[in-house]
């Protein structure tokens, strides 16, 4: 039982490391790594050692008003929602009498100067041809490949498995993601959201890269007693090829090609900005990238649609440049 008395002098720090042991047992491993990356890195600095019962919105403000210039506001968002768990959770056990995180403690989205820095979302026909030409030799062409022509998540192509390869009905069968931390080690994942569990029809040059890489998974060593034979991708230690090795291979394809970085969601990126070109219906782009939000898929067709836009104004300004206009 928490007295009164603990409660007055139980700091932020100490009810975080309760709280989290207490919903260990009800949330996925990987949001628990989350709230804990999202406090230790932006929230314990600035609260961390004060009362909670002390804890007020304008500090609250003052974890997300620190983050800006450093982190994308997607971040500041996700540490504004780890915060309010927090503190609802202590609301709802009677710790505190009030959630600090109110209505005031708002996203600061006048965060300009992490743009610059962003990766790049999207490659042009030219850059994808740039790139997979760099790649050819990487060990990961074949992921990139197959990346580029489904738009699988990375975390989707990391659990690949066997028995989500249906080519008798030309179908890539999606139902699990696998994720790894420190603490957890590997693990699989449903979903999120229904949404993510679909079936992804193969292309013409889909079918033929999972051809390949079914021949190639082929020839490696056959690694029956390992709990991860079932995967496609293995490294050459049999164990499943993190998300960071394939950003740090593209980072080193970029340099030799002379191309912005990038990562593997851009390559997740550029699938769906194919798709829009190519005429496809925002429910079904919403169906094969397995977005339970309707207006993300919608950011495409937005992104598209300022593109030509600006392509269009382009070649009004060619005209009058040709015609001393």
């Amino acid at each position: 039982m928490i007295t009164d008395h603990v409660v007055s002098e139980m700091t932020v720090d100490q009810w975080f490391n309760q709280w989290i042991y207490l919903i260990k047992g009800y949330r996925k491993p990987k949001t628990i790594t989350n709230y804990s990356n999202y406090y230790n890195n932006n929230i314990k600095s600035v609260i961390g050692n004060m009362p909670i019962t002390d804890v007020k919105p304008m500090h609250c403000s003052l974890v997300l008003q620190n983050m800006i210039g450093t982190y994308k506001v997607s971040s500041i968002k996700q540490t504004r929602v780890a915060m309010s768990c927090m503190f609802q959770y202590a609301l709802d056990n009677e710790v505190i009498q009030r959630n600090p995180v109110g209505k005031s403690v708002t996203i600061p989205y006048e965060s300009p100067s992490y743009t610059d820095n962003q990766r790049h979302l999207y490659l042009t026909p030219n850059e994808s041809v740039l790139f997979l030409r760099f790649a050819s030799t990487s060990p990961y062409y074949l992921q990139f490949q197959l990346v580029l022509e489904t738009g699988l998540r990375a975390s989707e192509l990391v659990g690949l498995t066997y028995d989500e390869i249906d080519l008798d009905n030309n179908t890539l069968h999606i139902r699990h993601t696998l994720l790894y931390d420190k603490e957890n080690g590997w693990y699989f994942l449903t979903p999120k959201s229904k949404q993510g569990i679909r079936d992804i029809f193969m292309t013409p040059k889909c079918r033929s890269i999972i051809k390949e890489i079914l021949q190639k998974r082929k020839r490696m060593r056959c690694l029956t007693s390992n709990k991860y034979s079932n995967l496609l991708f293995l490294s050459r230690n049999g164990i499943p090829i993190r998300i960071s090795s394939y950003n740090l291979s593209i980072r080193k394809i970029c340099d030799k090609a002379g191309m912005q970085y990038f990562s593997m969601h851009s390559l997740r990126h550029t699938f769906a900005t194919r798709c829009v070109l190519a005429g496809m219906s925002t429910k079904v782009l919403q169906d094969v990238m397995g977005h339970s939000d309707i207006s993300t898929t919608m950011n495409y067709y937005v992104h598209i649609s300022e593109s030509l836009k600006q392509e269009e104004m382009n070649k009004l300004a060619a005209f009058e440049t040709q015609n001393n206009i």
